[in-house]
């Protein structure tokens, strides 16, 4: 029998609608799973997104106390701490940083002081625990470990702790730390301790100034409570801003040619190579007798290792002007003028009885005879430059924060900051304004000299400031080849002369008891006015008198003055020391120093002390430390 195929196909009815249903089901299942998959997706890039947003509230966290260092108390910043809420109960001192010593436990004693413990710089009555200086005792230096730290601000230390790190967080991010149940960001922990310790050929060194940790949280109120969505740990190490570089008024890291009027007062000068003071003998200020010292930044009196000797001069020179008590004038190299080719070509001589005859005074105001120039001296191989370093400085100018400005050259004397705006001049940009300035070469490279010519190929043109009042303070770092200011009114300044002249016995650089000083009437009224030696003056460093007993001023009264540059100037170019302008802090120049017209203009250098003392004064924007080191929890 034959069978109609067509017939058979009867049998397949509704294999479709499975096939169908098949399909449907493996569909259904890739759509849930690709659901699920981006559903995952979207948790992980969420987790991610509140993950790096607890690392950036951290990172803030840490620039904020990068800031209480720098500006300490300032109300310019956005908060401050009170004292109340740092606890320094749990620090435990390493002084040696060797992990094979055990630390010991702060106890507020005068061996294991609690830090900044009783340090008043201020006379607030409060502990300074952000103020300088930030080393050389178990007081001041951040000693901690991360287990003890010298300070911790925590929300479960007190409830004025918890308040303050939630305004701190308010305050650094404005809107987003919010109360309408979405998500909110807190800093919750910050501790403050040494910074790491590298093994360097068995010894254990410190790298850096200090350690600040932040713990950052990302979380949501719930009806249950607080939900934590996700929390991160930053470290930052904190180092002091190498701004002690020079130690006197002009600094000349090559040639210095003094033909001219300008003049520098207060300190001492150098010049890394040759000096030409053609004629100048007379516009070197005179001072009190000098031998060669053992380095460039210790002065030596003349019978600082004999007392007699220089209680003889002091009685000399009693009642008598000293025309300058502090200045001296290193040459690495030969002076061109000078009568002989001994380092000290004028040499103090004086028997210690006899009265004082020429080359012997303190001034030149004691005619017919010379004032001493025994603070002249050459080919001195002690006499070094002051390094400031293009890619460290430039690395703290872009470093960012309201007190540190980069320029990049834009063409002839103007420069636009970060590269970017308008283009100004350099003398509209400094003018009346304060903080770190850097301006950079013409290609953003450090100074080159490919052409082997002694001269770096790549600096901007000339910078001239001339006439009308111009005066900026803090810190310019300039890379032009020649800065000059001429006919210039700086702006108000208050200049402290440096401390009592003294003997200075043990060579350190610092009075101690025991060392004999000259004593001296300070002006008060005027820098130019004359200073006087007067052995029994007796006022104090705060001005008052009348004890009777002549004490040592550690400085001079403040006087009131004007300067174009309250600070320090550093020019990788050349110095052109012509043209009318005051300059109180230090210029230094890495290409030389010299006059292009001798005779236009006087310029007045004076030499501020707190640049080795305490430099910045509390009350500039300027960076006392930077953050040299970050490390996160990753």
């Amino acid at each position: 029998m034959i069978v109609n195929p067509r017939n058979d196909r009867g049998h397949e009815q509704g294999s479709a609608m499975v096939i169908a249903m098949l399909v449907s089901v493996i569909l259904t299942l890739l759509g849930v799973s690709y659901l699920l998959m981006a559903e995952t997706e979207n948790r992980i890039s969420e987790n991610e997104r509140l993950s790096d947003q607890a690392l950036f509230t951290g990172e803030a966290g840490a620039r904020m106390v990068k800031r209480w260092f720098d500006r300490p108390g300032k109300a310019s910043n956005l908060i401050n701490p009170p004292l109340a809420v740092i606890d320094r109960s749990l620090r435990q001192i390493d002084a040696d940083g060797d992990p094979g010593t055990t630390p010991v436990a702060a106890d507020g004693s005068g061996s294991k002081p609690y830090y900044k413990q009783n340090i008043d710089l201020n006379g607030d009555s409060t502990d300074d625990v952000f103020h300088k200086p930030y080393r050389d005792d178990l007081f001041n230096t951040l000693l901690g470990t991360e287990a003890g730290p010298d300070m911790r601000i925590d929300e479960d230390f007190s409830t004025a702790a918890k308040t303050f790190l939630e305004n701190l967080s308010t305050r650094m991010l404005s809107g987003y730390p919010a109360s309408n149940g979405s998500h909110q960001a807190r800093i919750t922990r910050i501790d403050v301790y040494a910074p790491p310790y590298v093994n360097v050929a068995g010894v254990w060194t410190r790298y850096g100034m200090g350690t600040v940790k932040v713990w950052a949280r990302i979380y949501k109120d719930t009806p249950s409570g607080e939900e934590v969505l996700a929390e991160r740990m930053i470290k930052a190490v904190l180092n002091e801003t190498p701004f002690p570089g020079p130690f006197g008024p002009l600094h000349s890291c090559d040639n210095l040619s003094w033909n001219g009027d300008f003049t520098v007062h207060w300190g001492v000068s150098t010049a890394v190579s040759n000096s030409d003071l053609a004629s100048n003998h007379g516009k070197m200020w005179a001072s009190t007798p000098r031998v060669i010292p053992p380095g460039e930044r210790i002065d030596l009196l003349w019978g600082f290792d004999d007392d007699a000797n220089f209680a003889a001069y002091k009685t000399a020179i009693e009642g008598e002007e000293i025309q300058d008590p502090w200045f001296r004038y290193l040459s690495g190299g030969p002076l061109a003028d000078a009568p002989n080719t001994n380092p000290d070509p004028w040499t103090f001589v004086w028997d210690g009885v006899s009265p004082l005859g020429d080359g012997q005074w303190p001034s030149h105001d004691n005619n017919p005879d010379d004032g001493t120039h025994s603070n002249i001296l050459q080919n001195q191989p002690m006499v070094t430059c002051p390094n400031f370093d293009y890619e460290v400085w430039k690395g703290i100018a872009t470093s960012g924060g309201s007190d540190v400005h980069y320029y990049v050259w834009s063409s002839d004397q103007s420069f636009k900051e970060n590269g970017f705006g308008t283009a100004q001049t350099f003398r509209a940009i400094t003018d009346n304004a304060e903080g770190l300035y850097f301006f950079d070469t013409t290609d953003g490279i450090a100074p080159y000299d490919n052409a082997g010519d002694g001269e770096f190929d790549n600096l901007t043109p000339k910078i001239t400031i001339q006439g009308g009042t111009w005066g900026v303070r803090g810190f310019v770092y300039v890379n032009s080849t020649d800065f000059q200011t001429k006919g210039v009114t700086g702006r108000t300044a208050t200049y402290k002369m440096p401390g009592e002249p003294f003997q200075d016995k043990n060579q350190n650089g610092s009075w101690d008891v025991g060392e004999d000083w000259i004593n001296i009437a300070y002006p008060t009224g005027d820098i130019e006015d004359d200073i006087v030696a007067v052995a029994s003056d007796d006022t104090a460093d705060d001005g008052t008198t009348g004890s009777g007993i002549a004490v040592r001023n550690n400085n001079g009264p403040e006087v009131t003055g004007e300067a174009s540059v309250w600070g320090i100037l550093y020019t990788n170019g050349y110095w052109d020391a012509t043209g009318n302008a005051n300059y109180y802090g230090s210029v230094i120049s890495k290409s030389g120093i010299g006059e292009s017209s001798p005779t236009a203009g006087t310029p007045n250098l004076y030499w501020d002390e707190d640049i080795i003392k305490n430099w910045p004064p509390d009350d500039w924007d300027l960076p006392r430390v930077i953050i040299t080191r970050w490390e996160t929890d990753l």
